[in-house]
């Protein structure tokens, strides 16, 4: 994706142009909720602090902020926004997928705190180097694709060596030989047997699906504008086919 894209406020479905805005509670809540104008507040609050899953993705959002209002959110969903820094996520202690995939994010900074992290998407920013102790020990799967720093030196085998427990990077699963080159031990049946078990497992796999299924939709979202206009063409060719027709048919008619 081209970071142009992310340099300029976005376009409403009637093309108005938008401009970047902060998180606010009503955002929150009318993206994830489905409100009633008849609800007391004190019950908009209590369901605001039952959600697990936040998506926040594709609102133009310039901040991160009002994390502190939320309760046990595990996944958090803010890809696609004009975020520039990783800020104000101490407060969502139990979080262990956080989406920040095409944003303007320079820096990884923010994370220690949050010591549950399985699942990182910084894909698509614009960090150009990064400090290895700013990510949580914790991840399992990290993805820094379509950034610069991806072009330095090593910086594949730095992340496995810092990060035991990754098992996917960049989209590209960590092998055993990469982690013997990383000074890791290896067991005879690979990496497998380092895959969490009971209730550790299934959280991982729900956050292996959930990245495949961001992966998925941006996907389709590019098949989707392909088919259009394949379909745009057939329309147009065959227009034209008709067109020739009924020319040939009219010049072949004797006047």
């Amino acid at each position: 994706m081209d970071h142009s894209t992310n340099s300029a406020p976005q376009e409403s479905d009637g093309g108005r142009q938008l401009d970047p805005v902060r998180i606010t509670i009503s955002m929150i809540a009318k993206r994830n909720l489905s409100l009633s104008r008849s609800e007391a507040t004190e019950d908009l609050v209590q369901r605001l602090l039952r959600l697990s899953h936040i998506r926040l993705d594709r609102e133009n959002i310039r901040e991160i902020d009002h994390m502190e209002v939320l309760g046990p959110v595990t996944n958090l969903y803010l890809q696609q926004n004009f975020i520039s820094k990783i800020e104000n996520l101490e407060s969502l202690m139990s979080l262990r997928f956080l989406a920040l995939g095409g944003n303007q994010i320079k820096t990884v900074e923010n994370l220690l705190l949050l010591d549950g992290l399985q699942l990182l998407d910084l894909s698509e920013n614009q960090i150009s180097d990064f400090d290895l102790e700013q990510f949580p020990k914790s991840l399992v799967i990290l993805n820094l694709a379509d950034n610069p720093c991806c072009r330095l030196a090593n910086h594949r085998q730095k992340l496995i060596e810092a990060l035991p427990n990754l098992k996917q990077l960049d989209c590209r699963p960590v092998t055993s030989d990469e982690r013997r080159q990383a000074g890791q031990e290896v067991t005879s049946s690979g990496s497998e047997d380092d895959l969490p078990d009971g209730e550790e497992e299934e959280s991982y796999h729900q956050s292996l699906d959930e990245l495949l299924h961001l992966s998925a939709d941006l996907i389709s979202q590019s098949q989707d504008r392909t088919e259009q206009y394949e379909s745009m063409h057939k329309d147009k060719m065959a227009f034209i086919g008709e067109v020739r027709a009924q020319s040939r048919q009219a010049s072949n008619t004797p006047r």
